[in-house]
């Protein structure tokens, strides 16, 4: 599995097609978390979820890092934030490569 993070409208969508032609996709996974949290599903359960989708075959999940920038006032936004960041943390120890998409430009960070 390859993850892809970077901020809001980076470019990280076209840097996976263009880079990774040949993977399935796992596309906006922090909004599948923001989702599942609304659902009352545990992060572990989300993490697990998120897992057991792509462990056959090529993957590339792709994410926003909402983990930079203001934080949120409202509780269940931070709560989304925080969520969100321990999974990606968690992928990204699974993942056989990390890349971070700024402005368009991916850099590879593992």
């Amino acid at each position: 599995m390859i993850l892809v993070v970077g901020g809001s409208y980076q470019g990280k969508t076209e840097y996976a097609l263009h880079n990774f032609s040949e993977a399935r996709f796992l596309n906006q996974a922090h909004l599948l978390i923001k989702k599942r949290l609304s659902e009352g599903k545990s992060e572990e359960d989300i993490l697990s979820e998120i897992r057991s989708s792509t462990a056959e075959g090529n993957w590339v999940i792709i994410s926003d890092d909402v983990g930079n920038g203001v934080v949120p006032i409202d509780e269940d936004e931070r709560i989304w934030r925080e969520v969100s960041g321990r999974i990606l943390i968690e992928l990204a120890k699974d993942a056989s490569e990390v890349h971070r998409v700024i402005m368009g430009i991916g850099q590879r960070i593992k």
